[in-house]
């Protein structure tokens, strides 16, 4: 083989291995995972919550109502995937009613509906900062709820 043909085919593998660096480093980029996985940290949300919230609620009344919010939330886990359950970020009214009533009962604290409503509408703020949020989704019929 002729140097010529030579410093042909190691052009023609250079530019190959450049094309094929090229199309790597995209799917690299496009695939990123997160370096850490999602994780909900109450103490977290509490802080995040603290900071935004301009109702006089301290950071215990907003860990209680976070907590059970969570204990609300579980109550919905079903072990029967084909009936699924909505869930809301950001609390909806039976979650809401929920967590006033488990409170009231359990701790003689009364939250007004509205306190809850916000530290819950915080709490979605929260889950979408650190991702764990999707876009809105439109269920059949076209109505958001």
């Amino acid at each position: 083989m002729s140097s010529e043909t030579l410093a042909w085919v190691v052009l023609g593998a250079g530019c190959l291995l450049v094309v094929l660096g090229l199309i790597v480093w995209q799917e690299g980029k496009r695939r990123r995972e997160p370096r850490e996985p999602l994780t909900y940290v109450i103490e977290d949300a509490v802080r995040f919550i603290g900071d935004r919230i301009t109702v006089p609620l301290k950071r215990y009344d907003i860990r209680r109502i976070l907590e059970y919010e969570i204990f609300y939330l579980q109550g919905l886990a079903q072990k029967d995937r084909s009936n699924p359950v909505e869930t809301v970020a950001g609390g909806h009214d039976a979650s809401i009613e929920f967590i006033v009533g488990e409170i009231e009962a359990k701790h003689r604290v009364i939250y007004s509906r509205d306190d809850v409503a916000r530290v819950l509408a915080f709490e979605a703020e929260y889950l979408a900062e650190i991702g764990a949020v999707g876009e809105a989704v439109m269920p059949p019929g076209g109505d958001e709820k």
